[in-house]
């Protein structure tokens, strides 16, 4: 038993790796020095008990296809605490969390990196006891399990119209789950959706996970539950996680096989006649990559035609053809091989082999892995390969590529990210470290997601997709007609945070940072002032309740890292970050917080925490959550300036005189398009454009 907390790092999730050389280098030893270690959780994921050394083996297998991602087993030597009872630590109450550590044995000091591998609920302990030896056997399952097992008391009922990400989050809260990262969209539900007494809650989630196809619902190694449109690859854009590639004798066998049956290269799909109207839905997707061996000019139409009651919408039909062709446009080929162990790779992720028919480095992405946990054993790994034939849903592409045009001309030439990059680093210290940024342009529906950045396992790289829909806009600024806080400089400076923040700090320990502290410092950097009055002014005044209603969601937030993703959380985070601002200490600023945070050696939430007493006057992070809520209120009336009948003189960003700037800075001033330097879209990273 080790009651001590685990020495070394923790890598907790596969979106990245931080400092991804050494991870590399630590499988690539010929001899591995493998420690298991097992956290006791309880019911709120806090640490009860640390194991090591009692492990005699076991198994992980991931599925990315299944709700219920990963299962499992682990055996121990049995000792007293370990029985199945109430007073045990593998009791019914609690979870577990399992690491496996690698020895870097180039170290003088022995340094081991822990990879997180699962949470897990323990559902199946078993006995073995023989005149040797005394065992138990726990079988493992992911945080889904709960859902498997919970059963609906009464009737649920969706209401058509209801926006798909507050359905989700609505039923996880109701249920008890906080702990979610749900992504915004401005899809809905389409229908009315009706459940009966007795169904379980995963059939509810499968059910809006499958409304629009293209969605993903799943738990994550942490125990986050995750609900989010999945993204599809192209060439030039996706990294990849582990190359097998001149990687010596990782790979033991492989097997591959693949169809010509199932081959299309041209889906329609067809949904249900509206009985008041007589419309009848419908989508038409095809592959329009001319130099695609698939394409109609080479193999003739091969046409898939799909009637499906149960699409009522013109947006369900079209996530439904791109995901079917997406699925029927190659030759489903799939490779199963055997490697040693890789312990940061998961589901979805995309490894690149040598493909036996070709001879050549190819893009495999990970459908499922099995990975034993005993001294010596192997990892199987099933995966498909990845075609990157470009192909649309509608006859719009013209009108896409020119608004691509006007973005992309907006970050070479006017400095939509390389003048909030300027002032991260003049404000927050962070400065790029020359990786690269992918700019990719997708089209989706106006006012939902419109830019978001992506990190990935096994590489550097970073995405900064930008939803077209949403960036038709005119003049240095971007003007795209949805009001000034929406000028297109505006919101590709918030996400020039996320860029900064996931390359300086490492996607992991950025992921782990409570959302508000990321949004807040985001929308912080540019200013939101215009935002913060949508939630809390009207007529003309501040409303006291709903002033009130901000501050109990930010106090929420800080205490519980819950995310919403609204306007009002929104507003919230940037209250906070506002008002962390003005309470660092004397002589110090945001980049001193900042500096705390990457030198941190803790995972990103305690980090966040440990930086805020470290630059504040505050003796404990609970300390600074009450000072909030006792004058936050105050703070927004006597210490915010906010132009409650007209625009914004200054926007509140940082660089202004709101807070550490000089002179105000408004909309069109908050970054002066004038002093960007053209062709340069950042100055610390290489950009390239994906263009459509």
């Amino acid at each position: 038993m080790d009651n001590s907390y685990m020495t070394g790092d923790i890598v907790m999730n596969a979106t990245d790796i931080s400092g991804l050389a050494d991870y590399r280098q630590l499988h690539l030893q010929s001899v591995r020095k493998i420690i298991i270690t097992v956290e006791v959780l309880d019911k709120d994921l806090n640490t009860i008990e640390t194991i090591q050394g009692l492990s005699t083996g076991g198994s992980i297998n991931i599925s990315s296809e299944s709700l219920l991602r990963r299962t499992g087993s682990l055996s121990f030597t049995l000792i007293d605490y370990l029985m199945p009872k109430q007073e045990s630590l593998l009791w019914i109450t609690n979870r577990i969390r399992i690491y496996v550590g690698i020895e870097n044995a180039s170290s003088l000091d022995s340094d081991i990196t822990h990879f997180c591998i699962g949470t897990f609920y323990i559902t199946e302990p078993n006995i073995d006891i023989d005149s040797a030896s005394r065992s138990i056997t726990i079988t493992l399952e992911d945080n889904m399990m709960k859902w498997d097992q919970e059963e609906l008391e009464r009737k649920l009922v969706i209401e058509a119209g209801t926006p798909l990400h507050t359905a989700v989050e609505e039923l996880m809260r109701y249920y008890g789950e906080f702990n979610i990262d749900v992504e915004f969209t401005e899809l809905t539900i389409p229908y009315k959706l009706e459940f009966s007494e007795g169904d379980n809650i995963s059939s509810v989630l499968t059910k809006l996970r499958d409304l629009y196809m293209d969605w993903v619902c799943y738990y994550d190694v942490e125990g986050i539950f995750r609900f989010k449109k999945m993204q599809i690859q192209r060439e030039d854009g996706e990294p990849i996680s582990w190359s097998f590639v001149n990687e010596g004798d990782h790979i033991t066998s492989f097997k591959e096989s693949f169809t010509y049956k199932e081959l299309k290269n041209k889906v329609i799909v067809i949904g249900s006649t509206d009985e008041k109207t007589g419309l009848t839905p419908r989508a038409e997707a095809k592959i329009t990559n001319e130099e695609s061996p698939f394409h109609e000019d080479k193999i003739g139409i091969k046409k898939k035609v799909i009637a499906d009651s149960s699409l009522s919408t013109e947006s369900q039909c079209n996530a439904k053809a791109r995901y079917e062709l997406f699925k029927s446009s190659t030759f489903q080929e799939r490779l199963d091989i055997t490697t040693a162990p890789i312990y940061f790779l998961d589901g979805n992720d995309i490894v690149e082999i040598i493909d036996p028919t070709t001879n050549k480095p190819e893009k495999f992405i990970i459908d499922s892995i099995s990975l034993g946990l005993g001294v010596g054993e192997e990892m199987s790994i099933s995966t498909h390969k990845l075609y990157f034939d470009h192909f649309d849903v509608d006859s719009s592409l013209e009108k896409s590529r020119e608004i691509a045009d006007i973005v992309s001309e907006g970050i070479l030439n006017k400095g939509w990210l390389s003048l909030s990059e300027k002032r991260i680093e003049e404000y927050y210290g962070l400065i790029g470290s020359g990786s690269r940024v992918i700019i990719r342009f997708e089209k989706g529906s106006r006012y939902g997601t419109t830019a978001y950045v992506t990190g990935y396992a096994g590489d550097s790289t970073q995405t900064l997709t930008v939803d077209l829909a949403d960036f038709e806009s005119y003049g240095d600024n971007g003007d795209t007609g949805a009001g000034k806080a929406e000028y297109s400089d505006r919101i590709l400076g918030h996400e020039t945070v996320h860029i900064l923040m996931n390359d300086v700090f490492g996607v992991i320990k950025t992921i782990n940072m409570p959302t508000w502290f990321k949004e807040g410092a985001a929308e912080l950097i540019h200013g939101a002032d215009e935002r913060l009055k949508i939630s809390i002014v009207e007529s003309g005044s501040i409303n006291d309740s709903k002033l009130d209603s901000i501050v109990q969601i930010a106090v929420n937030m800080l205490n519980s890292n819950a995310w919403k993703g609204d306007n009002d959380t929104y507003s919230a985070s940037y209250l906070i970050l506002k008002y962390l601002d003005k309470c660092i200490s004397a002589n110090k600023s945001m980049k001193d917080l900042m500096k705390s945070i990457k030198d941190s050696k803790s995972t990103g939430g305690t980090a966040v925490k440990d930086a805020i007493v470290a630059n504040t006057s505050f003796t404990k992070y609970e300390d600074f959550v009450s000072d909030f809520k006792a004058n936050a209120k105050a703070f927004v009336k006597t210490r915010i300036t906010l132009n409650l009948i007209g625009d914004e003189q200054d926007t509140g960003s940082i660089g202004g005189t709101d807070h550490r700037g000089t002179k105000p800075l408004n909309a069109e001033d908050v970054f002066d398009n004038s002093k960007a330097v053209k062709g340069i879209a950042l100055n610390n990273f290489k950009v390239e454009f994906d263009k459509p």
